[in-house]
């Protein structure tokens, strides 16, 4: 069974700055931004890890969607078996994560995740698809051919 750890996201007030600040520190790539009714959202990566940085927008479903302040929000394990991968961690003690307090059909774009769970506290997200992690992927992904 493979998992590869593809994806962490994180928040951020202004997703388009802090973006804008890893492009010029580290030299990540940006595959896509986003700017829907419910989130703006910038994808990144250094061609092996997708790298998200989400803010969800305050609306009447989620007036106060960072109680906790910004930062590591969640990571994703691309599997190659869904439902195994789910079971195992099930049996590990993981629990599915709160569903989320926004509409995700109103965001634009490709919604990566399969399954969200969380163990101990810790939030990640399986999927068979997986993120991407160079141009081509990503236009896949947008194209609907992944």
């Amino acid at each position: 069974m493979i998992h590869r750890i593809k994806h962490i996201a994180i928040t951020a007030e202004d997703p388009f700055a802090t973006a804008e600040l890893f492009k010029r520190a580290f030299g990540l790539e940006e595959l896509s931004r986003g700017d829907s009714e419910i989130a703006r959202e910038v994808y990144l990566t250094d061609g092996h890890i997708n790298l998200a940085i989400v803010c969800w927008k305050r609306t009447p479903e989620n007036p106060n969607p960072y109680p906790d302040g910004y930062g590591l929000d969640h990571f994703g394990f691309q599997v190659d078996d869904l439902e195994r991968a789910e079971s195992r961690a099930r049996a590990a003690g993981a629990t599915p994560q709160p569903p989320p307090k926004a509409d995700l059909s109103r965001m634009s774009g490709h919604i990566f995740f399969e399954k969200k769970l969380q163990l101990e506290g810790v939030k990640f997200d399986l999927s068979r698809e997986g993120w991407a992690t160079t141009q081509a992927e990503s236009r896949a992904h947008l194209e609907g051919l992944v």
